[in-house]
């Protein structure tokens, strides 16, 4: 640039020198001019550093950043990142397996929210001025770190959530013959866990309980949820009965059949918690709801699920009447049933179930609700695009 600024103050003196022979000076002049025009920011002064930039939004994909050296960055990505943003409330900070993890993203306008767990859809709704999801967790769920996402306008909002190990244990079961002959009815077992099935697949859009669930026994004693169990006859309690640590159930008590091939001990996961009372105890709706089914099946006895709207139910097992039909509309604390020991169980007691999206869940988790999840607007009832 110095050359170049001594070059500009020769050609200024040459023509001052010659400007009395006036067809020589335009002929210099105009050469001047394109010498100039050569060598940018140069003035009387002398040279300037050039100080032009290139914005990224205008740079090509894949460029590299002329001044830096470094790859430019997209004008997509930027905006992206930009979308990524947004206040969402995660309850529990820690989860573990069987637990339910309750995310409200804040200040989200949409009549239907679109959200996604481990990259598959997850039902999710409108709830006052954001929305609200609502993760089950099982006991089949495995641990590790896993990503949730709520949808909004011009983006998506990513959360990474890890998910901690839990040991639900493992019993024996002995059975007399009458009850250990239930398993063996693999026909009605199957037609039993497809209608169940069907009853927790059920995803209605209206909310229909606000505020803190309740017991629906008086007793708050409960034990058993995620727990396998194996099953043996009764006449095996004479000898040594170990369970291999390679031996796995093979579904969930209720909604799934299993095989009892070879030297396999037929087994499932405990759906629920069971909940020790006399027989006869009054069973109560812990909310409102609508009764999904109420029938009797060879593992559950007499059953009750009730529905809650978007997504979740609530089940009773083993009863001895019931007091409700399908079809009905419950309020909290109405009495639905008396406790009993019918089906596969070997004294009185209520099974008690929570499913979520049609997964178990342990009920216990699902009472810490948060405040967020507690104050629900009565129009809570947009679903989402599944």
């Amino acid at each position: 640039m110095q050359r170049s600024a001594s070059l500009h103050r020769s050609y200024k003196d040459a023509v001052r020198s010659l400007v009395t022979h006036r067809g020589l000076a335009i002929v210099i002049v105009v050469a001047v001019v394109g010498i100039l025009a050569g060598c940018p920011a140069l003035n009387d002064e002398g040279a300037k550093q050039d100080t032009t930039t290139v914005s990224p939004a205008t740079r090509p994909p894949g460029a590299v950043d002329s001044v830096s050296g470094v790859p430019a960055v997209p004008r997509d990505s930027a905006s992206v990142a930009a979308a990524d943003t947004g206040i969402v409330q995660i309850v529990p900070a820690a989860p573990r397996r069987g637990d339910v993890i309750f995310a409200f993203a804040e200040g989200i306008a949409s009549s239907l929210p679109r959200c996604a767990w481990k990259g598959a859809p997850l039902p999710c709704y409108s709830h006052g001025t954001g929305v609200l999801a609502i993760v089950p967790l099982t006991a089949d769920d495995p641990a590790g770190t896993y990503t949730l996402s709520i949808d909004r306008a011009g983006g998506r909002i990513n959360r990474q959530i890890t998910i901690a190990d839990r040991d639900f244990g493992r019993e024996l079961i002995f059975l007399d013959s009458a009850h250990y002959a239930l398993i063996g009815k693999a026909a009605d077992l199957a037609r039993d866990a497809r209608v169940i099935r069907s009853t927790l697949s059920s995803e209605t859009p209206e909310r229909l309980w606000s505020g803190q669930w309740r017991d629906p026994l008086a007793s708050t004693r409960s034990a058993g949820y995620g727990v396998e169990r194996f099953y043996y006859r009764a006449s095996d309690s004479s000898r040594s009965v170990t369970i291999p640590s390679n031996a796995r159930v093979r579904g969930t008590f209720g909604a799934d059949t299993t095989a009892t091939s070879g030297s396999d001990a037929p087994g499932w996961r405990h759906s629920g918690v069971d909940i020790p009372a006399r027989r006869g105890t009054s069973v109560v709706a812990p909310a409102n709801g609508t009764v999904a089914e109420a029938g009797s099946f060879v593992l559950t006895g007499r059953t009750i699920f009730l529905e809650h709207g978007q997504g979740v139910h609530s089940a009773y097992f083993h009863l001895d009447t019931m007091l409700v039909q399908k079809g009905d509309r419950v309020r909290e604390g109405r009495s639905i049933a008396r406790v009993g020991e019918t089906g596969l169980a070997t004294g009185p007691h209520l099974h008690y179930g929570i499913y979520i999206h049609g997964k178990d869940v342990d009920p216990a988790a699902w009472r810490k609700m948060p405040p967020f999840v507690l104050s629900a607007a009565a129009d809570s009832t947009a679903r989402s695009k599944r």
